[in-house]
């Protein structure tokens, strides 16, 4: 098997935003966010797609990401909309801001390009030394489906279609391979642009909910709420996706 990561033109600000347009979660933060008062810092910000939202519902907001090419879109996405936004280019396993946050959230299903244990425990140890005593940390990911990652193992499937600036049409194949020993879904995207075509990988680490719960635990989490999806539903095992609401142990 492969070296586990994220093929680097998914991380291309164009591709990026052309892929993920959609705006579902932006209300959840955006309530979240403003009930508790101060700065926040999105830990794996992307092009900005929620970081410029957010900022423009008044919230004041950092946002840190490891790719510079997403961050330039961000930034260049900022300054059209004449806000004033810093983005740093960073590690979440190991940046240090020298200042303190309210909320820190990990959207997106990012924290699942994490693949070893030692690397999720350096990111939430540095989470919880950039937060405030009373401070919330948020993250979202999916709950896995043997079934889904069973179905896109027969074959490639279209997963996007959609026209760059420059009128080239891409369209987006999807095909999985569940790696049980690592709890890796090796993802591969059949990227067909005009006459060219690409394989880029997409490795997500699956965390199962016990699991997840557990990490947690014991990495000084406690977890305030636990939802399903966006509206805020309870969990459950048709639940597509896993939303924490936690604070840090008072002794850390």
């Amino acid at each position: 098997m492969s070296e586990l990561g994220v093929g680097s033109f998914i991380y291309e600000g164009e591709i990026y935003d052309k892929m993920n347009n959609f705006s579902f979660d932006l209300d959840f933060y955006k309530k979240w966010l403003v009930s508790k008062p101060g700065s926040v810092l999105e830990l794996c910000c992307g092009t900005g797609r929620l970081t410029i939202q957010l900022n423009k519902s008044g919230i004041k907001i950092t946002g840190l990401d490891i790719a510079e090419s997403m961050l330039e879109k961000a930034r260049e996405k900022t300054k059209q909309e004449n806000l004033d936004i810093e983005f740093v280019c960073g590690d979440m396993r190991s940046f240090s801001l020298k200042r303190k946050f309210s909320v820190i959230f990990i959207p997106f299903n990012s924290l699942q390009n994490t693949y070893s244990l030692q690397d999720l425990e350096l990111i939430f140890a540095n989470v919880r030394n950039h937060l405030e005593p009373d401070g919330i940390f948020i993250l979202d990911i999916f709950n896995p489906s043997i079934h889904f990652m069973v179905d896109r193992e027969k074959a490639f499937k279209e997963a996007y279609r959609f026209n760059l600036d420059d009128g080239r049409e891409v369209v987006v194949q999807e095909k999985c391979e569940y790696d049980s020993a690592l709890q890796v879904n090796r993802v591969k995207w059949n990227f067909k642009i005009g006459n060219e075509e690409r394989i880029e990988k997409l490795d997500m680490r699956c965390f199962f909910p016990l699991e997840m719960d557990a990490l947690l635990k014991y990495n000084n989490f406690q977890i305030i709420h636990k939802f399903g999806s966006f509206d805020e539903s309870s969990f459950t095992s048709k639940s597509q996706k896993q939303i924490f609401i936690c604070k840090k142990l008072s002794n850390q």
